[in-house]
């Protein structure tokens, strides 16, 4: 009887071992098929990213092409009256104004390095530069009679929008990183530009978070903004 009773639990415990393999067998599996659907997800997201990319370089190559034909026909127009050529420059400045063309000229370019303590340490929003700090320099530049400014070789343009997204900050949709360093660029009256920032207190709040310098420079080069002006709601008055 008591051989019988442990025929029972020795086959019992069997039962249950067996039930504890497959079921770690079979999840095991779940995870296997989980990991193979996320690396093919991963991998089909990367191939379409990707294409986007040719895409947009395509697209820009072809933008290009067409602003030099225009580019072109404008000259061809200039050459016939004065009345035209005022209208060129003035069509000019509002590129340059709007950000629509690459420009070159002298002027400062700041650089703002994150202190290492940063870089390693903490990881709170007073320990990195914030969209706060990049906007008050911008309109500083602006205040300064800057023409064309940059941060990271990105246009800043009337349309400009800087703020926070999670640990980045965003610039037109491009992501910066605080924790690296950022590179202003700002083209106008080099001296000029060079004096406002030569005030202490236009970096009083960051510069126990980042080493700052900033110099003179005669040849500056800041890219064209890429992005589209599409007016819906704001409309010419008319007279």
């Amino acid at each position: 009887m008591r051989k019988f009773a442990s025929q029972i639990s020795v086959a019992l415990v069997c039962c249950i071992l067996g039930f504890m393999v497959a079921y770690q067998f079979r999840t095991l599996m779940k995870q296997d098929d989980t990991l193979n659907l996320s690396n093919q997800n991963n991998t089909d997201v990367t191939v379409t990213i990707e294409q986007y990319k040719k895409e947009k370089k395509a697209l820009e190559a072809k933008v290009n092409e067409l602003q030099n034909k225009v580019k072109s026909y404008e000259d061809a127009a200039a050459s016939k009256s004065d009345s035209t050529k005022n209208l060129l420059q003035q069509l000019k400045n509002t590129r340059i104004l709007t950000g629509e063309v690459d420009v070159s000229g002298p002027g400062i370019v700041i650089y703002l390095t994150p202190n290492d303590n940063n870089l390693f340490g903490g990881s709170g929003v007073d320990n990195h530069i914030t969209d706060k700090d990049l906007v008050y320099l911008v309109n500083e530049l602006r205040f300064a009679g800057a023409e064309a400014i940059s941060i990271n070789d990105i246009r800043v343009v009337s349309r400009t929008g800087i703020r926070t997204a999670g640990n980045y900050i965003l610039i037109n949709d491009n992501k910066i990183s605080p924790s690296s360093r950022i590179v202003i660029q700002a083209i106008g009256d080099k001296n000029l530009l060079y004096s406002d920032m030569s005030f202490p207190e236009v970096f009083a709040d960051i510069k126990n978070i980042c080493d700052v310098k900033f110099q003179k420079s005669d040849n500056i080069t800041i890219k064209k903004y890429n992005g589209a002006y599409k007016f819906e709601y704001a409309k010419p008055v008319k007279e």
